[in-house]
C-alpha cells in the first residue's frame, strides 16, 4: 500500500473521542475500565470497500471496519479502541488509516491527542494542614502546604469529624511555594457538636485519581 499525502488526495477530519476532555485530551481513569469508543466521519469520496483501520501513535490498532452501501458521506462511525492500550501514563496520538483496495492508495487522518494520568495525587502522603491562627471570628482560615502532583483542577476534599468541609479547586496561579487558604466558616463548624475537631483532607484530580487522606490534626473548638 502506498501512503500518500493525505491534504493532496482528500480531506479527512480527526476522529473524536467524546469521553477525553476537549481542552486537553485527558481521559478519566473510570473510563479506561472498558473500550473506548471512537468517532470517524465518513470521507467525501469513500465507496463500498474502502475501509479504515484506528491508528495509535502511528501503528494500526482493532478491526478494520470497511465501507458498505448503508454508509454515507459525513455519517459518523463509531468503533472501539481496546482500552487495555492505555495502561501507561503518557500522551498519545489517534488517527486513522482510509484504504481504497482497488487503487491499492491510503491515507492518513489528522490525529487527536488523549492523555492518561493513572497516577493519584500526594504519592503515599499528604502533609496536614497548618491552622496558623487558633483563634477565629467568623471564619477559621487553614493553610494547605502543595503536594506532589499538584496540577490545575485538583480538587481537595475537606473533613470534619468526618463530616465533609469546604473544597477547594487548585488554580493554575497557586502551584507555588505558598500554602492555599481555606475557610472553614463558624457556622459550619458549629453543625459539628464537638470541642475537638480532627481535620483533614483528600485530593482528586481531573482523571478521578484519588489520593490517600491526609494527616489530621486536632483543632479546639471555642465558638
Amino acid at each position: 500500500m502506498k501512503n500518500v499525502n493525505l491534504q493532496e488526495v482528500i480531506p479527512l477530519t480527526p476522529p473524536v473521542v467524546n469521553i477525553a476532555a476537549p481542552e486537553d485530551g485527558l481521559l478519566k481513569t473510570a473510563d479506561l475500565s472498558a473500550p473506548i469508543p471512537v468517532r470517524v466521519r465518513v470521507w467525501g469520496s469513500a465507496e463500498p470497500g474502502n475501509y479504515f483501520q484506528l491508528m495509535l501513535n502511528g501503528h494500526p490498532k482493532g478491526d478494520i471496519r470497511t465501507i458498505t452501501s448503508d454508509d454515507k458521506v459525513g455519517d459518523v462511525i463509531l468503533v472501539d479502541i481496546d482500552n487495555t492500550l492505555f495502561s501507561d501514563n503518557g500522551t498519545y496520538r489517534l488517527g486513522y488509516r482510509i484504504t481504497s483496495p482497488n487503487t491499492e492508495l491510503s491515507a492518513d487522518s489528522p490525529s487527536i491527542v488523549l492523555k492518561v494520568d493513572l497516577t493519584p495525587p500526594g504519592a503515599t502522603l499528604l502533609a496536614p494542614m497548618i491552622f496558623p491562627n487558633a483563634s477565629f471570628g467568623d471564619q477559621l482560615i487553614g493553610m494547605l502546604p502543595g503536594y506532589a502532583g499538584m496540577e490545575p483542577g485538583d480538587l481537595i476534599q475537606t473533613l470534619c469529624n468526618g463530616v465533609l468541609g469546604p473544597t477547594h479547586q487548585v488554580e493554575p496561579g497557586e502551584l507555588t511555594l505558598r500554602p492555599i487558604e481555606i475557610a472553614f466558616e463558624r457556622e459550619y463548624l458549629k453543625t459539628l457538636d464537638a470541642d475537638i475537631a480532627l481535620i483533614e483532607y483528600q485530593v482528586t484530580d481531573r482523571a478521578g485519581n484519588q489520593s490517600v487522606g491526609s494527616l489530621s490534626v486536632a483543632m479546639t473548638l471555642k465558638l
